[in-house]
């Protein structure tokens, strides 16, 4: 698996690596609107998410929804997948009712879905949320690359040998799973298909190893570290390990098209 956000890591390296930049604060007052591309249509209404990844496939926004504040309406212009890194109470405007969403929890929203109304933070600490927008794909043939009606259902999920994950959501779009990686655990050797990206709910520190590569060590990936996982094949050894002193919670989102 080998996540990481702020190193250069033992699988031959993200593509797009982002450092997880300062919280965006989710101030009425402030609309937040320069870090967001010009030709990205809006998610919330009035103000922009924090850009912590964008490439061909998929633009992640970070919102940081603090106590009291609002997510303002919120627009599905694309395939959109939402990411609790940080959970919370949200009380919808219109109903008045709160709802509770615990941090890993994901919801997928398909391009066109009807606008959602305003909720606020209904409880005394921030919410941080990511919004991954699915761009439409562009066939690439000459790449080898299979199409998703060519696919066999089952292989685009992520398998560590050593730890079992949990099948979050699945449609004809993405795969998402979710991996606790214990301190001293290692996912034993595995692959990485193409399209993959990793959100961090709980990071730490991780080690990666490969059959060329010994043992090596990266800095902290902190909590809601962001990144795009390059191809690996299973011939090349590539395994990490938890070798901090916390559990690390990860989600991994892959794209089926």
């Amino acid at each position: 698996m080998c996540p990481s956000l702020s190193n250069l890591r033992c699988r031959g390296r993200l593509v797009g690596q982002v450092s997880v930049l300062a919280l965006l604060v989710f101030a009425l007052s402030v609309p937040a609107m320069a870090d967001h591309p010009a030709d990205a249509a809006p998610i919330s209404a009035g103000r922009h998410g924090e850009v912590v990844l964008d490439n061909a496939r998929v633009r992640v926004e970070k919102f940081v929804l603090q106590p009291g504040d609002s997510t303002g309406r919120i627009t599905h212009s694309a395939d959109q997948l939402l990411v609790f890194v940080t959970g919370g109470v949200l009380k919808s405007v219109a109903t008045g009712r709160s709802t509770l969403w615990r941090e890993g929890r994901v919801v997928w929203r398909s391009a066109g879905a009807p606008q959602e109304e305003d909720s606020i933070n209904a409880g005394a600490a921030p919410i941080v949320m990511m919004w991954v927008t699915i761009k439409p794909d562009v066939p690439a043939p000459s790449a080898g690359i299979r199409s998703s009606a060519d696919r066999d259902p089952y292989d685009g999920y992520l398998n560590y040998p050593n730890i079992p994950g949990e099948d979050m959501f699945e449609n004809a779009r993405v795969i998402v799973q979710r991996f606790k990686i214990q301190p001293g655990e290692w996912e034993g050797v595995h692959a990485h298909r193409p399209n993959m990206l990793y959100i961090h709910i709980k990071g730490g520190y991780w080690a990666g190893r490969t059959n060329t590569q010994p043992v090596h060590t990266y800095p902290l990936d902190p909590d809601g570290a962001v990144g795009w996982q390059p191809t690996i094949d299973i011939s090349e050894g590539h395994q990490s390990g938890n070798v901090g002193s916390e559990p690390i919670d990860l989600i991994w989102v892959s794209l089926k098209d």
